[in-house]
């Protein structure tokens, strides 16, 4: 349950994310519905363009609901800050 009492869809990622993982990607942030979204980063060690595509899609997807990432590696940080992505997920 997320804090405003609504579903909360909770995502484990592991591993490095680059276009060899595309359609793994594609599936597991498709599977969720309108609810919220918490993915925990924290086994995350490498994500490229891909990864941020289908992050950013997933986000679009649902704008009325929050995603939050979890865990998230100082490396992976700083390529969500670079591609301005931070600003639109809740990261703790």
């Amino acid at each position: 349950m997320s804090e405003d009492g609504s579903a909360t869809h909770c995502i484990t990622l592991s591993g490095e994310y680059d276009i060899a993982r595309k359609q793994e990607l594609a599936a597991i942030f498709g599977a969720t519905n309108g609810e919220s979204v918490t993915i925990d980063m924290s086994d995350v060690t490498y994500v490229d363009s891909t990864f941020l595509n289908e992050l950013a899609s997933m986000r679009l997807r649902r704008q009325e609901r929050p995603v939050t990432l979890v865990g998230v590696q100082p490396n992976v940080s700083r390529i969500l800050q670079i591609a301005k992505l931070d600003r639109f997920f809740l990261l703790r």
